[in-house]
């Protein structure tokens, strides 16, 4: 079996639709001629393959080849959860990510942003949630540097990620 074979490497395939003809025959009251109806009805069979690693995608998902790095060095494509926006303390992240675009120059989302406010104090863990657009830009070396946020009030943030990616 070759690599392109393989079901894994397919985000999704489908097959061709088929007709199924079906005859109905009403028997109605004893005072009616019997009635038969023709019907046609279209099925259209999905077969959809779910990827299970959060870095792996086809080409055509990541064309470009663009990720963003974990704070671990880990490369994504796509992923959920975007945490390497400050590795050291992990005070902003977002997630329920989800893509909406992810080209050659930028992605763009929609999810759920968590910021630590630090009250009383920072390791006391007080997060304040708000929805979020989310847009992954400012490519270099195939790798997103930058991601910015805006909330539903339209206030806007741009952070550099500061996940490990490759020297």
């Amino acid at each position: 079996m070759s690599g392109d074979d393989d079901p894994a490497s397919t985000a999704s395939s489908s097959s061709p639709s088929s007709v199924v003809t079906q005859t109905v025959t009403e028997t109605p009251s004893t005072t009616e001629a019997p009635t038969t109806t023709d019907e046609t009805t279209t099925e259209e069979t999905t077969t959809t393959t779910t990827e299970t690693s959060e870095s792996s995608s086809t080409a055509q998902d990541n064309p470009g080849g663009l990720v963003i790095y974990d704070c671990g060095g880990a490369p994504q494509v796509r992923p959920t959860d975007v945490t390497s926006i400050y590795c050291g303390d992990n005070s902003v992240s977002v997630s329920d990510i989800t893509w909406n675009r992810w080209g050659p120059r930028s992605a763009v989302g929609t999810g759920t942003e968590a910021v630590n406010l630090c009250r009383p104090n920072c390791a006391a863990g007080n997060y304040e949630q708000r929805q979020v657009d989310v847009v992954l830009g400012d490519p270099e070396r195939k790798t997103f540097t930058t991601i910015t946020l805006t909330g539903t009030d339209g206030v806007t943030q741009t952070y550099k990620l500061t996940g490990n990616a490759p020297n």
